[in-house]
C-alpha cells in the first residue's frame, strides 16, 4: 500500500516544497501522511468538477498545482471542496510555485514546447531568480528568427489555444516567458532586453505599460499556460512510484470564450 508521504517525498524529489515563495500554500493541505494513496488523481485546480471524479473514482489522493486552501479559511461550509475531500477521506497535495520552479517543472515543459515552433538558441537565463542557486521563474531566450507580433501570436495560438497581444508593430527575437499570471515582471524583461513577454493573466494598465516599455506582450492564459501541469505531475509521480494508479485530468478552462451569434 502506498500511502501520501511516499507521494509526498516523490514530489519533493523533483519540486522540492521548501522552494515555495513566503505567499504560496504549497504542501499537503487535506489528509494526513499515513492515509492510503494507491489511487491518484493529477489536476490542474481542485474544482467541482475534479472532487466529483475523485469520488466516482474511489481517487484517495489528489495532486494539483493551485492550492486548494491558499488565504486562511475562516469558515467550510459543504459546498467547499476542502469540505468534500475531507468528507470523502480524499487527500490533497498541493505543488504551486515549486512547480514552476523545478528543473523538470511548467516553465522548462514551455521552453520544450516552444522551442522548436519559436527557433529558440537555447541561450537561456532565468527571468526572475529567487534562489541563490539559480533557481527562479521563467525564462528568457532567443528566437533563431526574427517575429512580428501578429506572427508570433499565431504561433503561440497554435501551442496555447486563446492568445491575446499587443499589436504595435516591433521586431521581436529576444523572449521572456513565465506561465500562469506574470504581468508584473513586464519592467524587469524590457530591463534585461528583451522584445516580448509571454504569460497569462494581463491586467488591462499592464498593456499600456508595455506600450511605454516598448516591449510586445502576450496574453497566453492562465489556464493555458499551465494546464500542463496536470501531465507533469503523473509522469513525474509514475516514474518514482511505478505501482502508483495515477490519471490525469487538466479540467477545463473555467472561462467560455463567446465568439459571436452562430448563424443558421
Amino acid at each position: 500500500m502506498l500511502t501520501v508521504k511516499e507521494v509526498y517525498e516523490a514530489i519533493d524529489a523533483f519540486a522540492p516544497f521548501a522552494s515555495q515563495e513566503s505567499w504560496d500554500n504549497s504542501g499537503l493541505l487535506v489528509g494526513g501522511m499515513a492515509q492510503p494513496a494507491d489511487r491518484i488523481l493529477t489536476t490542474l485546480d481542485i474544482s467541482e468538477a475534479i472532487v466529483a471524479q475523485a469520488v466516482a473514482e474511489q481517487v484517495q489522493l489528489v495532486v494539483a498545482h493551485h492550492p486548494v486552501i491558499f488565504s486562511p479559511l475562516k469558515t467550510l461550509p459543504p459546498d467547499s471542496p476542502v469540505y468534500q475531500l475531507a468528507a470523502h477521506g480524499i487527500a490533497a497535495i498541493c505543488v504551486h510555485t515549486p512547480l514552476d520552479m523545478a528543473p523538470l517543472g511548467l516553465n522548462t515543459f514551455a521552453h520544450t514546447l516552444l522551442e522548436k515552433p519559436l527557433a529558440l538558441q537555447g541561450t537561456q537565463e532565468v527571468l526572475e531568480p529567487s534562489w541563490t542557486d539559480g533557481r527562479g521563474f521563467g525564462w528568457i531566450d532567443t528566437s533563431a528568427r526574427t517575429w512580428t507580433p501578429q506572427t508570433l501570436a499565431q504561433t503561440l495560438q497554435t501551442a496555447f489555444g486563446e492568445v491575446r497581444y499587443s499589436a504595435a508593430e516591433r521586431s521581436i527575437r529576444k523572449i521572456a516567458y513565465c506561465s500562469g499570471s506574470a504581468a508584473s515582471m513586464l519592467e524587469l524583461a524590457a530591463a534585461k532586453g528583451c522584445d516580448a513577454l509571454i504569460t497569462g493573466d494581463i491586467k488591462h494598465d499592464r498593456w499600456y505599460a508595455a506600450e511605454f516599455a516598448g516591449i510586445a506582450l502576450f496574453d497566453c492564459g492562465h489556464y493555458g499556460t499551465e494546464r500542463f501541469a496536470a501531465g507533469i505531475l503523473a509522469e513525474q509521480i509514475r516514474k518514482a512510484l511505478p505501482v502508483a494508479q495515477v490519471t490525469e485530468n487538466a479540467g477545463r478552462n473555467p472561462a467560455e470564450f463567446c465568439r459571436g451569434v452562430e448563424k443558421a
